[in-house]
């Protein structure tokens, strides 16, 4: 004897496709989250202050990365130093 279907008491209900939705909704997430880590890459406040001279520096917003043409081969250039002479950077 074969199984006789029994019908449903519940309607089949027709399967929404939301992938799309939620694609877009997982790229608006990680968006958010890129911009948000960026968003400290502004600088760091310096309160205003005077040097040992005596001169007064006015407050400023400290950038995180140096704009000058070279930033690259003075950041080598003191690796570099710090390499050759291991001796005056000790750890103490």
């Amino acid at each position: 004897m074969e199984p006789t279907k029994q019908p449903s008491s519940m309607p089949s209900r027709k399967r929404d496709d939301n992938g799309i939705a939620y694609v877009m909704m997982g790229l608006f997430i990680v968006f958010f989250i890129f911009i948000g880590k960026n968003s400290d890459s502004v600088g760091s406040y310096v309160p205003a202050h005077h040097t040992r001279t005596g001169h007064m520096v006015r407050g400023h917003i400290r950038k995180t990365v140096s704009t000058s043409p070279h930033a690259l081969r003075q950041r080598n250039a003191s690796k570099s130093y710090r390499y050759r002479h291991p001796g005056r950077y000790s750890h103490h």
